[in-house]
């Protein structure tokens, strides 16, 4: 077994337990450094693709960047439908926004960045569509971790040193772009236990019991 894709609810401990386990078993855990790696591929700066990353994905930022992309290259903005040009000055502009714009160069970067790191190297690779991605991998274990919502609010205040307001906006803005980005990109539903092999609720189990259950579910699979 020579990668983990690791999904988890905002507050779950997810990115906890997969610096422990990678730890554990040498691994290396891969996050920012992956779309710092799609940066450099693309010839852009890391803000210039952010809107498309999953924790900051946005929709409507996703479609205006691609929007004034066309624009600035002379050509024009089409509805997603193929019905014609858009109309800048009605309200078509956003109803056009339905989650059919895809950044198929970043896509694909993304997706050659991620085989490239199952490739190379033994890996724990945060978010991301890696479930997606690797599905077919047989060299890759796909876990989720999820939690209660009263526990996610509760380590979210904690961690933060935040009030409960707060620690619920950050959850429900985590849920929206991680959703979206999952089913927008690769039409995956993100909280689909048939996306992984283990399915880990950090509520029933201690984030250190996850750690021992994914390193030993790793190990056996070797």
């Amino acid at each position: 077994m020579s990668v983990i894709t690791v999904s988890r609810e905002f507050g779950a401990s997810g990115t906890y337990i997969a610096l422990k386990a990678a730890a554990a078993l040498g691994y290396t855990c891969y996050d920012q450094q992956i779309l710092n790696s799609i940066a450099e591929k693309m010839g852009k700066d890391t803000e210039q693709i952010e809107p498309f990353d999953q924790s900051t994905y946005n929709r409507i930022s996703v479609f205006f960047h691609e929007a004034l992309e066309s624009i600035s290259k002379g050509g024009m903005v089409f509805h997603p439908f193929g019905i014609g040009p858009l109309d800048w000055d009605s309200g078509e502009l956003f109803a056009a926004n339905s989650g059919n714009n895809k950044d198929k160069d970043y896509i694909e970067v993304l997706t050659h960045t991620i085989k490239e790191l199952a490739e190379k190297s033994n890996a724990v690779i945060m978010g991301r569509g890696g479930s997606q991605i690797l599905k077919n991998n047989p060299q890759t274990l796909h876990v989720r971790f999820i939690a209660n919502m009263e526990d996610r609010i509760r380590r979210i205040m904690e961690e933060q040193k935040i009030d409960e307001e707060k620690a619920k906006m950050l959850i429900d803005s985590w849920e929206k772009t991680s959703t979206n980005f999952l089913y927008d990109f690769f039409d995956a539903d993100i909280h689909s236990p048939h996306n992984y092999h283990l399915v880990l609720n950090t509520s029933l189990l201690t984030p250190d019991t996850c750690v021992d259950i994914l390193v030993n579910a790793v190990k056996s699979l070797k």
